[in-house]
């Protein structure tokens, strides 16, 4: 049995405009052309650029990588809306997945989604499947709270409760799926996500005047209120909180030094009306330039 996910196509959201982030999305985009050109994916991968003025991580992207380029900032999520919005003009076919990608993960394998992909076919009431690293062995090595401990990692360290009900996390092992678990711990946004309900949340996302990443959280829950959990991960963050003061981040930085860089915040945000944005779709005809 084939081990490549079939039926997953996958999105990167960048911007850079500083040179940290710069650094971070050739890290991130040679990475990606690496692992899923060793599967042959390339062409369900989309990279939407939201007006980098450094945009040196796409000029080595291929072909088959569908690129698009947004001449203003639009914001994270807003990204996303405008391709979960357009998802037909890129052909693809039989595609009942999607893989959140964000401009600092870096993959070890995407091989595992295809036993991900299974797992959320034989279980509707698993919203996604995260892809974190992570070890439910050693889940004290990952626990916010324990930082203190030896053999913290940071990098991946979560909070082993839902952040909608509170509860404590639990897992619990799935028959016949090596390395796969069920779990109450609430649903994140770079995961595996069935596309439909990706689309149906980020609509009701559009209605809300402002959210916080939680309203994410409590939306995917209100249709499917557990997750599923991949046991060690594939991925994870090439910066951490230790890194604030050395990487621009919309998940850590200020509102100053955000305003100041023409960066938007990622935790709280808004989706906007992108109709007066342009957005290129013709890489031939900007690479290795800024935005005009």
């Amino acid at each position: 049995m084939s081990q490549t996910p079939d039926r997953t196509l996958f999105l990167l959201v960048t911007c850079s405009r500083d040179a940290s982030r710069r650094d971070l999305a050739l890290q991130v985009c040679d990475n990606l052309v690496d692992r899923l050109g060793a599967l042959d994916l390339l062409d369900r991968l989309v990279v939407f650029d939201n007006a980098s003025t450094f945009p040196e991580h796409l000029d080595g992207l291929p072909d088959a990588v569908h690129v698009c380029r947004s001449d203003t900032n639009l914001g994270y999520w807003t990204a996303i809306q405008w391709v979960l919005d357009h998802l037909d003009q890129f052909a693809f076919e039989g595609m009942d997945f999607i893989y959140m990608i964000e401009s600092d993960l870096y993959h070890s394998d995407f091989s595992a989604l295809h036993s991900c992909e299974q797992l959320l076919d034989q279980h509707p009431e698993l919203s996604s499947v995260r892809t974190q690293e992570f070890s439910v062995g050693q889940r004290w090595r990952y626990d916010k709270r324990l930082k203190f401990l030896p053999f913290h990692k940071e990098r991946s360290h979560i909070a082993l409760k839902n952040a909608i009900t509170g509860e404590k996390a639990w897992f619990k092992r799935v028959k016949d799926q090596n390395g796969l678990f069920i779990s109450n711990l609430h649903p994140k946004l770079p995961a595996l996500h069935r596309i439909g309900d990706l689309r149906t949340v980020f609509e009701q996302l559009r209605t809300y005047d402002a959210f916080a990443e939680s309203d994410f959280f409590a939306e995917m829950m209100k249709r499917h209120e557990l997750i599923g959990v991949l046991d060690g991960g594939i991925f994870w963050s090439l910066i951490s909180w230790s890194d604030r003061d050395r990487v621009v981040s919309g998940s850590y930085g200020n509102a100053k030094q955000l305003e100041t860089t023409g960066y938007q915040a990622t935790r709280h945000s808004k989706i906007n009306d992108y109709g007066a944005a342009r957005i290129s779709t013709h890489p031939s005809a900007w690479r290795g330039k800024a935005p005009a």
